[in-house]
């Protein structure tokens, strides 16, 4: 009998010891998950081995590359690189070429910045500063001689008594690429109750194209008042020397941020600040401040903030406007 347990017991343990016993280690096949592959690093970005900087006329201007190359050749100095000058026949093709890449830098008005920063994420880097103002507003302009009353806007807000001596009148508007010559002044009429349709209120609503344009249509008597940039009737002094005397401004709109100067996406965040840093420098030497005035009426810069243009992206949002529609066709 105990010969029997003791063979059972022997047998026992055997069996214990094959299967590896209390100290067997588990032999259960494991899976085992492979290592994530790492994400693919996006290539970081590159100095342009050139610069093209894109340029609309806002007024009735021409030569404009011949014009800013003695700022060109001072930029290639100062970054090392070509600079050349891409000018555009209306702001949808700076905008463009600037989503292609074609132009790096461009010299945008506030709605046509507010289209690039929302369909190419183009950034605004400086706002441009006139009269030492970061802001300007739309002018309605008129003849002084037809005793148009001025609006003052602290007593009416809707310039009744102005609109009312303006009714069935001509009145000359921007192309409605222009935030100041048609974004801003259609807004505030709205607001004033006018309705905008062609004989409606105004017996005539006249597609002037540019801000010189519309204000030389009162001046010659094609037009009653007319919408443009703030003081507009500088830039006709030159041709006409009592311009001042002859128009007079009989309402403003609320402030608007200035134009901008904006780089496209993809540019190295250390070139874009090279590129700001020689911009400035070279609006504060004496032939910058003649070329930008002669240009565009620039008298500097300051920097520029996206969170400036969100009246503009609001307000063409409450009035409907298809932005990319109002650059592209003209009113």
């Amino acid at each position: 009998m105990k010969r029997l347990l003791a063979a059972t017991l022997a047998l026992s343990l055997a069996l214990l010891a094959g299967c590896g016993g209390s100290n067997a280690t588990n032999t259960t096949p494991t899976t085992t998950t492979p290592a994530p592959t790492p994400a693919a690093t996006a290539p970081a970005p590159k100095k342009p081995e050139k610069l093209v900087i894109g340029f609309v006329p806002s007024q009735d201007a021409a030569g404009i590359e011949s014009k800013v190359q003695p700022m060109n050749d001072y930029l290639t100095k100062a970054l090392g690189i070509p600079v050349t000058a891409f000018v555009g026949t209306d702001f949808i093709g700076v905008i463009e070429a600037m989503g292609s890449e074609k132009v790096d830098v461009g010299f945008l008005n506030p709605l046509g910045y507010v289209l690039a920063s929302g369909d190419y994420q183009t950034q605004v880097i400086l706002k441009t500063v006139r009269k030492g103002s970061a802001t300007y507003r739309s002018q309605l302009t008129a003849r002084k001689a037809d005793n148009i009353p001025v609006c003052d806007l602290a007593k009416d807000a809707k310039c009744t008594a102005t609109f009312a001596a303006l009714k069935g009148k001509k009145l000359a508007m921007v192309d409605a690429a222009s935030t100041s010559g048609w974004l801003f002044p259609s807004s505030f009429m709205k607001g004033a109750g006018i309705d905008m349709e062609k004989g409606k209120f105004f017996s005539d609503i006249i597609p002037a194209g540019a801000h010189d344009a519309a204000v030389k249509l009162v001046l010659n008597g094609g037009a009653d008042a007319s919408w443009s940039f703030e003081d507009v009737r500088d830039n006709l002094v030159k041709d006409t020397p009592d311009v001042k005397e002859k128009l007079i401004p009989v309402a403003f709109t609320a402030p608007i941020p200035n134009d901008t100067v904006s780089v496209r996406k993809g540019l190295p965040a250390d070139f874009v600040t090279q590129f700001k840093k020689a911009m400035m420098d070279y609006a504060a030497t004496d032939e910058g401040k003649k070329l930008l005035q002669s240009l565009y009426t620039i008298d500097g810069f300051v920097d520029g903030n996206d969170a400036d243009y969100n009246v503009v992206r609001d307000m063409a949002k409450s009035m409907g406007v298809d932005v990319k529609g109002s650059l592209t066709k003209k009113k």
